[in-house]
């Protein structure tokens, strides 16, 4: 039944209040004729008793009796006060003292009368052979108590109560089926406004809507309740409306925030579910949001997290810890601060990519340690020529100049790499007032000009694959120290007279510069760490040669600085090429 509309609850409730009716009529409709019926017997008893109570005496007063007998309609007989039966109407007796007999009469509705005045009972009769119901009341006649007794016909009682019943239900139900269309009607007309609401809000009940729409009742009157009610429902949506857009709102603005973090972000409840993670985060565990989001935390593999995530929550304060994790360019290295959220609702786990502090620590030191081995070795070598050129002053014209030049080559080379790391240092530091328009072709002709002034028998073709002039926003003198150190590269590492291949070509928006050569080549396991600062693949073949191990090093920072990208591929004994690209179009 409660999951019945509103109609059919009335209507449910009326059958059963008809069928309540019609059960409880007939024993209500059996008493209320029964008591109409002792109703009219008590009135005509009376009336018959007022009639025949002034007889002067008991004979006259059965004459009297007799004379009404043609006006009743029923049978009648008069008890003394010893119970005796004086008369009956439908018996035959001796009046006085010529009685052959006396009739004691004992029956219950006499009796009754007796005690309290009057009685009923309704009982079958063998001398007329039929039912009967009896009505007895007690009057007073010079002294005595007399007991006027009456009988009517029980068929005549049982047709007047079936006749009652019939009419009655008939009555009963026509009045409740007519109350009951024009409830119908009513309650039609009342809850069409209420369904007219439950049909506007369903949608947005439903999450087909993202707002709650207008309740708009045409056939309400704005005054009455219904009316009152749409537009308290509408203030409310609306209400509810500016709420929710300002939460979105206010979550759009913190997502906005947590996403643009360099700090990986994610929320766990308290049972170390995820409620939420940003893109930072996921891209350090390496896993899709997906497959996260509404996960356990263990999900995203990093046990020390889960770890310090179950004794934060424990403890109930901020704890950190630094882990490693393998990641897919490397070693990861973070720093994890698990932070409990007031009133224990979960946790916040903060994930810090440190990978980058720990490989510029790792190069910084690395750096130093090959600056000062670079440095070093000149310095050791310069030092103990001087202490012999020191301790010999009467030295031999000709070793004296062999110890000189060695001194001298060593200065050289320190001048070298001190020159390097310059231009390293200025790099690094770029202003954009030194870019201007390069036209690219002729820079790599006037660096093979510089190579040849140095290598004359070396072999340089350009060849350019472009349609226009190749022109480049650049920096054109860090642009001619990049090709002039991969032109002197392939011109020292060439056995005999280097041979070096130029190609120019445009590829989308970049313009791309492929150097090849045919010199000694490069080892596979080497190609990898070829960008390294003071890297070098031979160091007694780079030493001989004067190399400090960062001209490759450079090249790729002035690369890096003009926003494009150079690799490397490389066979021994064939030769190397680097292929370098430049975007054509930046901001």
């Amino acid at each position: 039944m409660f999951n019945l509309t509103l109609r059919k609850r009335i209507f449910l409730s009326y059958f059963i209040l008809f069928s309540v009716f019609v059960i409880l009529l007939f024993p209500f409709a059996n008493q209320l004729v029964k008591t109409i019926i002792i109703k009219s017997m008590d009135d005509q008893v009376t009336e018959l008793i007022g009639r025949i109570s002034s007889a002067r005496n008991q004979d006259e007063l059965i004459l009297e009796l007799k004379e009404e007998k043609p006006l009743i309609f029923f049978r009648v007989g008069i008890i003394n006060d010893k119970s005796q039966s004086i008369y009956d109407t439908h018996m035959k007796r001796i009046v006085g003292p010529r009685f052959s007999q006396e009739y004691i009469i004992d029956h219950p509705e006499v009796d009754e009368a007796f005690r309290t005045g009057t009685g009923y009972h309704e009982e079958f009769s063998q001398r007329l052979n039929q039912h009967f119901a009896y009505y007895a009341k007690t009057f007073d006649f010079h002294g005595k108590t007399f007991v006027l007794r009456t009988a009517f016909p029980s068929q005549y009682v049982e047709s007047l109560l079936r006749d009652f019943e019939i009419g009655f239900l008939t009555l009963g139900s026509f009045g409740l089926l007519l109350f009951s269309v024009v409830t119908w009607f009513s309650i039609h007309r009342l809850t069409r406004p209420i369904e007219h609401i439950i049909t506007a809000i369903q949608p947005y009940q439903e999450g087909v809507s993202s707002s709650i729409p207008e309740i708009s009742l045409k056939s309400a009157n704005p005054e009455d309740e219904f009316g009152r009610l749409a537009f308290t429902l509408n203030s409310l949506s609306e209400k509810v409306q500016r709420h929710i857009d300002t939460l979105v709102e206010e979550r759009n603005e913190k997502e906005v925030i947590l996403q643009s973090l360099g700090e990986g972000v994610v929320a766990v409840d308290s049972f170390l579910n995820v409620l939420y993670a940003n893109n930072f985060a996921c891209k350090l565990l390496d896993i899709d949001k997906e497959k996260l989001v509404g996960k356990p935390f263990r999900e995203a593999r990093l046990v020390q997290g889960e770890e310090l995530l179950i004794t934060a929550q424990r403890e109930e304060r901020a704890l950190s810890a630094s882990v490693q994790r393998k990641g897919e360019n490397g070693q990861l290295f973070l720093d994890l601060i698990a932070i409990p959220i007031k009133g224990g609702h979960g946790l916040v786990l903060v994930i810090q990519d440190k990978t980058e502090h720990h490989r510029m620590t790792r190069m910084r030191k690395d750096f130093v340690d090959n600056a000062s081995h670079e440095l070093k070795t000149p310095i050791t070598i310069m030092m103990g020529f001087a202490e012999t050129l020191h301790d010999n002053p009467d030295m031999d014209p000709e070793m004296q100049k062999q110890v000189t030049g060695k001194i001298l080559r060593n200065a050289q080379r320190m001048d070298t790499v001190i020159q390097d790391l310059l231009i390293l240092s200025d790099i690094e530091n770029l202003p954009a007032s030194r870019l201007d328009e390069c036209h690219l072709e002729e820079l790599i002709e006037d660096c093979r000009d510089t190579l040849l002034s140095v290598y004359p028998d070396a072999r340089v073709d350009i060849f350019s694959e472009s349609e226009v002039d190749p022109l480049l926003v650049a920096d054109k003198y860090l642009l001619e120290l990049c090709f002039n150190n991969l032109f002197n590269n392939a011109a020292k590492y060439s056995e005999g007279d280097a041979e070096i291949k130029v190609v120019i070509r445009r590829e989308g928006d970049e313009y791309v510069v492929s150097v090849k050569d045919k010199g000694i080549g490069i080892p596979e396991a080497d190609l990898e760490h070829l960008f390294q600062r003071f890297y070098t693949v031979s160091k007694t073949h780079s030493r001989k040669k004067g190399g400090s191990g960062l001209g490759l090093s450079i090249v790729q920072t002035i690369v890096d600085k003009h926003f494009g990208s150079i690799s490397a591929e490389s066979q021994l004994g064939i030769g190397t090429t680097f292929t370098l690209r430049f975007p054509i179009h930046r901001s």
